[in-house]
């Protein structure tokens, strides 16, 4: 079946209601593979029982700064002078923005080029942040730090890195327990696509021209035809959704009989996924005939070589790719790859053309699977949102929205709230981290959907707000607005 205008249109257009097939079991993974993922994960948490800490974790450097613009060439030449800021402000005393909580953290753009990041926490209107190259010049720990554009500047009055405590660390320690560091889901040379499809002049393209033969393919009625004859879109595209899913099942069963009869076609597919492995193209198609009549570890080869960039909002294919990949990495036993994975798909983590808020709620974040796998979701997940400086380069990390939006599934809310705003007023976690707490226990109360439980929390932010330092209830008050 090849793609059309009309197909990717529905794609984008149409995809509503539950993204992913659930099982009797109520899960999107049937209990065969939940079964040998949860084998898997007993020996993990044993492993992590036994497991010492065997060096603490610090948080990234940070402290209080000045944000203040830089109104002239000679504000500018003040400012590369290194004079005191005292001395500036008392010079342009207008230039002055505000008071800022900074961070420091480090990271390699796509160009492979280093940087560093200075950033104050997040605010409701603007998030001040100031990007430069990582040489010896620019990693200070105190004094002025220059924007790009040299339009705008921090003045840091000292960084410094905190140790985590041992109760935080631990959570830390579980995420790269089970999310082992030195896997990624897709090989270097995976290259990014929308609407993929094999190359015309492959093997593979001969095979599954061949495999997708079968009777006449259902064609979805094009749009002006749905308005000349005054019909409901949405009520076409499920027709034609329902009239091709029976096509397509028809299709496959005399597949498997051709498959079985003609072993012309089994040797054609066996050369066309080496083919593509050796070249690097491959689609949803050909891993899917992998998958059912070659082998699953080859097929999960195939799809670890190319990522899946989303066409428009509603373009659920990045998740498809990564739930194809989730299955048959618990089928082969390919446990780093799986929860890799499936955080992925609870945080959203895909490439799309454009992203539109009004996409975001048909997709959900699936932590049933995980609290079903005896996994401490609730350790993993915060352990996914703390940031601390001296892990490995492929350590997870959470976002806090997504996380804050699963964790409203959790089954012990109370247990969860009050362990959040614990952290929230712990003085031994740094700023940077406790701020992050708040972030996420916000988002985690505004997704519920018990209305008196969402108020009930809120009042309590409110509460231990009015405790915690002055530079937190400051990016607070900007970010929420009150």
């Amino acid at each position: 079946m090849k793609y059309s205008m009309v197909l990717m249109l529905a794609v984008c257009g149409y995809c509503q209601g539950q993204e992913f097939e659930v099982y009797s079991n109520g899960l999107i993974y049937d209990q065969a593979t939940m079964k040998k993922l949860s084998s898997i994960v007993d020996s993990l948490n044993v492993r992590f029982r036994t497991c010492d800490l065997s060096h603490p974790y610090f948080s990234f450097a940070q402290g209080q700064a000045t944000y203040v613009g830089i109104p002239s060439k000679a504000a500018l030449k003040m400012i590369e002078r290194n004079l005191p800021l005292e001395t500036y402000l008392k010079a342009y005393p207008s230039s002055l923005k505000k008071k800022v909580w900074v961070t420091k953290s480090r990271y390699t753009g796509y160009n492979g080029v280093k940087y560093i990041e200075y950033e104050a926490l997040p605010s409701r209107n603007s998030q001040p942040s100031i990007t430069v190259k990582d040489q010896p010049a620019n990693n200070k720990t105190s004094g002025w730090i220059i924007d790009g554009e040299k339009k705008e500047a921090f003045y840091i009055d000292r960084l410094e890195q905190y140790k985590v405590p041992v109760a935080y660390a631990r959570l830390v320690q579980y995420v790269d327990c089970m999310v082992d560091t030195t896997t990624e889901i897709f090989f270097p040379q995976a290259k990014g696509e929308t609407l993929q499809q094999v190359s015309q002049d492959s093997k593979a393209n001969v095979f599954i021209t061949w495999a997708d033969k079968f009777g006449k393919e259902p064609v979805m009625m094009g749009n002006e035809e749905i308005e000349k004859r005054g019909l409901n879109s949405d009520s076409v595209y499920n027709m034609f959704e329902r009239q091709h899913r029976e096509w397509d099942s028809m299709r496959i069963i005399d597949l498997d009989h051709r498959m079985k009869t003609k072993p012309y076609w089994k040797s054609l597919l066996t050369e066309a996924v080496n083919e593509s492995i050796e070249t690097g193209n491959s689609d949803e198609r050909l891993e899917f005939y992998a998958a059912r009549y070659y082998s699953k570890e080859a097929a999960l080869q195939l799809m670890r070589s190319r990522r899946v960039v989303g066409y428009c909002s509603m373009d659920r294919s990045p998740r498809y790719h990564a739930m194809n990949i989730c299955k048959l990495s618990a089928e082969t036993a390919k446990w780093d790859v799986f929860l890799r994975s499936h955080l992925n798909i609870m945080n959203d983590r895909f490439d799309r053309r454009s992203d539109g808020s009004y996409a975001w709620a048909g997709r959900k974040t699936y932590l049933k699977e995980l609290e079903q796998l005896d996994i401490n979701a609730e350790d993993l997940l915060l352990g996914t949102c703390l940031r601390v400086h001296n892990v490995g380069s492929h350590h997870y990390w959470g976002s806090i929205g997504r996380v804050g939006r699963a964790l409203a599934d959790i089954s012990d809310k109370t247990k969860l709230e009050n362990r959040l705003l614990t952290m929230m007023k712990d003085k031994d976690l740094d700023i940077f981290n406790r701020m992050l707490i708040v972030y996420l226990f916000n988002n985690y109360f505004y997704n519920l959907e018990d209305e008196a439980r969402k108020k009930a929390n809120e009042k309590k932010l409110e509460a231990v707000m009015a405790e915690l330092p002055e530079v937190m209830k400051d990016a607070w008050i900007e970010r929420s607005g009150k």
